[in-house]
This record gives structure tokens, sequence and C-alpha cells, in this order.
């Protein structure tokens, strides 16, 4: 998989989580409002929030890594090495 593949994927991974987190937060408020125990529910929630700092820093390593690929092609091409007389 390619370096814009893993962050086309990281960006679906980080959506999904998003709406999951969204989601739970709603299933918090009508537990809340049905006088029903939220404790599972928000620890749900907690878990749901670290996996998405998890996936965002992900996400910012695969950018470093796309910039250092791109830093190293542009190196390439402009050694004196890779110029043609």
């Amino acid at each position: 998989m390619t370096h814009r593949e893993h962050l086309a994927q990281a960006d679906r991974f980080i959506a999904e989580c998003k709406n999951r987190i969204a989601r739970q937060r709603e299933i918090i408020a009508t537990a809340y409002e049905d006088g029903h125990s939220t404790g599972i529910p928000v620890s749900m929630l907690r878990a749901l929030e670290e996996n998405l700092r998890s996936f965002e820093r992900h996400r910012l390593l695969i950018l470093d890594q796309l910039k250092n690929a791109d830093r190293q092609r542009l190196a390439r091409t402009a050694s004196p090495s890779s110029v043609r007389n």
C-alpha cells in the first residue's frame, strides 16, 4: 500500500470514528434522559475518543512520511549525478 493509500485509509478511519463518537454521545444523552446509568456508555465514549486521537497521530506520521518521500525525490532529481550533459 502506498503512502497516499494509507493516508486515505487513515482519513476513512478518522471519519468513521467521529461518526461513532457522535452516535455514542446520542446514546449517552438518551440513557441520561431515560434515567439509565451512563457509566458504561461514557467509558465507551472515552475509548472511542482515545482511538480517534491515535488515528489522528497515525495520520500525522503518514503525512511526515509523504513529505520525506517528496524531499528525497526532489533531492534525487536535483543532484548533480542525475543531470546529463
